[in-house]
């Protein structure tokens, strides 16, 4: 099904409902536009076939990450934690595609650098308390390398909280409210909850298209 759409004396496409969501989404057309369905002599405002424009936002940008919650939390464990630091990454950087604006990325990229600068030290650290490896004495870079790290993580998780705020509250509102307790604590496993829900969101958002 295509639908043709007018403003004024101008008639415009013909367009499938995808496009027309998509036009919605981005203002190209509006609601008080008039609309004709394929097949119809009849014109009718695009806000009446068309009463939902969040479903346009769902299908103008890019889904979140979709991987599982709990796979990530399992794969995080048995990683020693490095799957976390790098699927922080993987979420920044899907947030860079949906907004320019965003910093998240560049300062999750930051916090891995300092994780690896640390890996040899930790390293030791396990090997002296799981396998009676030598003891090796925290060193003072160490010790600074490892605060400075906390510091951007926590930085990072609420910067980037406040990026998914305003997304989903704007230009794609899905309503989304980020605890900023659980955010602290769990950083991007929550978010990664959060996105699983989203994408289901967005599922049931696509299959409530119009098709007749």
């Amino acid at each position: 099904m295509t639908y043709r759409i007018a403003r004024g004396p101008e008639v415009f496409g013909p367009y499938a409902a995808e496009e027309v969501y998509r036009l919605l989404a981005t203002g190209n057309v509006v609601p008080t536009d008039l609309a004709q369905s394929e097949g119809t002599q009849e014109w009718r405002p695009v806000g009446e076939l068309f009463p939902a424009p969040l479903i346009g936002a769902a299908l103008l940008f890019p889904d979140p990450p979709n991987l599982l919650w709990w796979v990530a939390l399992l794969l995080g464990i048995v990683t020693g934690g490095v799957f976390f630091v790098i699927w922080d990454i993987v979420e920044a950087a899907w947030m860079r595609k949906v907004s320019e604006r965003s910093v998240a990325l560049g300062l999750y990229v930051v916090v891995a650098i300092l994780y690896v600068l640390r890996l040899p030290e930790a390293w030791h650290i396990v090997d002296y308390n799981a396998f009676n490896g030598p003891l090796v004495m925290v060193t003072p870079l160490g010790q600074g390398l490892g605060l400075v790290g906390l510091a951007l993580a926590i930085a990072a998780r609420f910067v980037f909280r406040n990026e998914l705020l305003r997304h989903f509250n704007g230009p794609e509102p899905l309503a989304l409210r980020l605890n900023a307790f659980w955010t602290l604590l769990f950083g991007g496993l929550y978010f990664q909850f959060h996105f699983n829900r989203i994408n289901e969101q967005k599922r049931m958002l696509r299959m409530s298209i119009p098709n007749t």
